[in-house]
């Protein structure tokens, strides 16, 4: 099994994992102080992103 190489980025209180290869991105809360509760919390997945190699016309 191969892994995908991960482009990492920092956004505010958040880190994305970006894989160019599947075009997806997962977003994952990065505040050491959220804890995990009615919201996602330090380390949890905030969100996941499916994005097209070209724009659409």
């Amino acid at each position: 099994m191969v892994e995908p190489e991960l482009t990492v980025g920092d956004q505010d209180d958040f880190r994305e994992y970006r894989a160019a290869a599947s075009n997806v991105s997962v977003i994952v809360v990065d505040d050491e102080e959220e804890e995990r509760g009615y919201h996602p919390g330090h380390g949890d997945v905030w969100s996941v992103g499916l994005w097209a190699p070209e724009r659409a016309r």
